[in-house]
């Protein structure tokens, strides 16, 4: 398991900030958190891909800053909406794709979203998912959901429907926000863990979900063996607040913990 951490860890730091962060507390893996408009395209885009080269670091995965707009954008009863952010969402996608990515992250619908009557909404949103997937993939991009709380993710049961009606669809995992969910990480991997390609980790308590990994109850080498034992063979990214440290070299020290627990399980650092 390769140990990376999201630039969104370092966050109101501006990007290119945080990616001379990532490297100096020596990760050699990111996702880019993308924050406004012009860090996806020329020259920005440019510049952070040869910062990236330059520090050895590799991009995992790209995360847009639309994310909270997801379900507005693309899922609303508004057609003209939905063909605009699927253009939107291409230059994403070949923002990641020049930047060495090979995945996106994606929130997708809020849980109280208005939108299309019941009978229509199934049908609509599966035809968006496929599309998104299809235009992924036109840049060498894996297209993967999220799980997350505050969003339609979080069911276990919406998850199911899209395992079974989208299957080129694949899937992050983000510990924290399965626990702010009320439920674990293994409801989320027996659903999709099979085609689980990405993974945020954090750590938790029942009093706080705010904790850098191994400050908190997490099992992170019975984590590891599932995912392996699931054929994973990603990357494991950091992903906190700012605020839940007060030096970054606690983040350093969250790394060698995790390569600590990966290897004491026998990981072989892939």
């Amino acid at each position: 398991m390769k140990i990376g951490i999201s630039t969104a860890s370092f966050y109101p730091t501006e990007i290119e900030q945080g990616i001379r962060n990532a490297a100096e507390l020596g990760f050699q893996r990111v996702e880019l958190f993308i924050n406004s408009e012009s860090e996806y395209v020329p020259p920005l885009r440019t510049e952070l891909k040869k910062q990236l080269d330059a520090l050895g670091l590799q991009a995992i995965s790209l995360h847009p800053y639309t994310s909270a707009l997801e379900g507005h954008l693309l899922f609303s009863d508004y057609p003209r909406r939905t063909r605009d952010a699927l253009d939107q969402y291409a230059r994403y996608f070949e923002a990641a794709a020049e930047l060495g990515a090979s995945y996106f992250t994606f929130h997708g619908e809020l849980l109280r979203a208005r939108g299309l009557p019941p009978a229509q909404v199934e049908s609509r949103r599966f035809e968006t998912y496929h599309m998104l997937c299809e235009r992924a993939a036109q840049y060498d991009i894996c297209f993967t959901q999220e799980n997350v709380s505050w969003c339609k993710s979080s069911d276990v049961v919406f998850l199911k429907k899209l395992y079974d009606n989208v299957p080129e669809l694949r899937y992050t995992l983000d510990i924290k926000q399965a626990h702010r969910a009320g439920r674990t990480w293994g409801d989320y991997m027996d659903t999709v863990g099979d085609r689980i390609v990405n993974l945020h980790i954090s750590d938790y308590t029942e009093q706080t979900d705010y904790l850098l990994p191994g400050q908190g109850d997490v099992d992170f080498s019975a984590l590891f063996r599932r995912l392996e034992a699931c054929g994973y063979q990603g990357s494991a990214l950091v992903e906190v607040y700012s605020s839940d440290y007060t030096a970054l070299e606690q983040l350093a020290h969250s790394r060698l913990y995790l390569e600590a627990v990966d290897q004491q399980k026998g990981g072989n650092g892939l």
